[in-house]
């Protein structure tokens, strides 16, 4: 006899009954979810084995031939981040052990795929915090120390 104990029992059956309609959903399209994670994977392998080339929307549409809006809401369904911020970290993050293996600053984003050094520094401070140039210093500082 509690307040609402009517209301919560509708609500539990038609939770049981969306639960049952999701399962038979599922069963009977099964395609639809692996295709997804199928193209997801692919894109993410693609990606990575193309960082150092120019990687856009309308390259990967005509590369896995499906259309760039479906190629950015599996993305970012699956990661949470859209292509170009994927990209973008992956990228800086290669930067990042480039130059910690001193690497020289403008041969790193050339290597990477960045257009020009401002983008590139702009894309780094934002990522990182700091400049690549400071990073670069505070590694060798840290190297220096354990020599």
């Amino acid at each position: 006899d509690r307040y609402g104990k009517d209301e919560q029992i509708a609500l539990y059956i038609s939770e049981n009954i969306l639960h049952i309609n999701r399962l038979v959903y599922e069963q009977r399209e099964p395609q639809s979810q692996p295709v997804n994670t199928s193209l997801y994977s692919n894109l993410v392998e693609y990606i990575e084995q193309h960082l150092d080339e120019e990687l856009s929307l309308e390259r990967l549409a005509d590369e896995f031939y499906v259309s760039k809006y479906h190629i950015a809401h599996v993305f970012k369904e699956n990661v949470g981040l859209s292509i170009h911020q994927y990209i973008t970290k992956k990228r800086l993050s290669l930067c990042q052990e480039a130059i910690r293996a001193k690497m020289n600053i403008t041969e790193v984003y050339h290597t990477y795929g960045f257009g020009d050094y401002s983008s590139f520094y702009r894309a780094f401070k934002k990522e990182f915090g700091i400049s690549p140039k400071e990073f670069r210093d505070i590694q060798l500082k840290v190297i220096s120390k354990e020599s």
